[in-house]
């Protein structure tokens, strides 16, 4: 039975075990440093499961020892963005606690594929690498599931198009350098530009781009937690199934697009070992233009951080 260890027993990492727990048959084990959170929590799921045919195993506390044996590592720990802190102010806030995470993950559990969810994204992927030591093909990030899945919801929202006839993809960074594919995105076979005015389908890409924004405005407190719960478990099923499904990652680039040494949203094929494969589509000038200006962004972001792998 495969094991995975979700860092952080939040809104976030607790939806994400229960999807997973629901899912597949796994051993799950959740970190924090609220034990009796943790624990509890992992209670609660388990005995969720009688009657949905699942034979996970859930377990939680504060020890890092649960991460031992793990063949997925999920980082969702961290401090929440807070109105008036910078992109920057946050990075300094949660970088020594991915590094922390990540060092002891390296010790514990040194062939897993680590996952990091905690924002800002591109930049605590990068982090979680260098902490780590590991290969970067097995560090990735998650964000470009659920921007696409954002992007589809309002496609189907404001648009009228069914989910299932729409083909598209949301690369870069998450946030406002967030690029969704708008030329190379169909829908019914017919290019997203044919089927839909410009007004429309720019009012789309910004509602995407505001779309965790619109949803914190309207809970008053916290963010939201379904769609990303189930895009990170998207990502983890592909991993341990090793089906070799491309999806929109965070990973490390060395050459595609024209970008390097960066971790950057792009298309990937995930399996046991992490990313298979990066897929370099034929984006028309624009779309590379977006997605190599978020990459311009980050990779300044990124230089500060340092450079020193374990």
């Amino acid at each position: 039975m495969d094991r995975v260890t979700i860092f952080g027993a939040g809104h976030v990492g607790a939806t994400t075990a229960f999807y997973l727990a629901i899912s597949a048959g796994l051993e799950i084990a959740m970190v924090d440093i609220e034990a009796g959170k943790a624990r509890g929590l992992a209670m609660d799921i388990e005995q969720a499961l009688p009657f949905t045919g699942s034979s996970s195993h859930i377990e939680g506390g504060p020890d890092y020892g649960l991460v031992e044996g793990s063949d997925l590592v999920v980082v969702t720990a961290g401090f929440a963005r807070m109105p008036g802190m910078s992109r920057t102010d946050l990075t300094q806030r949660n970088a020594p606690i991915i590094s922390d995470i990540c060092r002891e993950v390296a010790k514990k559990a040194p062939e897993a594929v680590l996952l990091v969810v905690t924002n800002p994204l591109d930049e605590m992927t990068y982090v979680a690498w260098q902490a780590s030591g590991f290969e970067h093909s097995r560090v990735m990030g998650m964000a470009g599931v659920l921007d696409t899945s954002r992007f589809v919801y309002f496609l189907h929202r404001l648009a009228g198009l069914e989910p299932r006839d729409v083909n598209t993809m949301v690369l870069g960074s998450h946030g406002d350098e967030m690029a969704p594919l708008v030329d190379w995105s169909k829908a019914a076979d017919r290019p997203l530009s044919e089927v839909l005015e410009a007004d429309a389908l720019a009012g789309v890409v910004q509602r995407t781009r505001d779309g965790g924004a619109e949803i914190v405005g309207h809970l008053g407190a916290g963010s939201a937690y379904y769609a990303p719960a189930v895009s990170i478990s998207t990502m983890a099923l592909a991993i341990l199934g090793d089906t070799g499904r491309v999806l929109p990652v965070s990973a490390y680039l060395s050459g595609q697009y024209g970008v390097e040494g960066i971790f950057l949203g792009v298309p990937a094929a995930l399996g046991r070992e992490g990313v298979r494969e990066i897929l370099e589509l034929p984006l028309s000038e624009q779309e590379l233009a977006g997605l190599q200006d978020a990459a311009s962004r980050v990779s300044r972001r990124v230089s500060g951080l340092g450079a020193d792998r374990r």
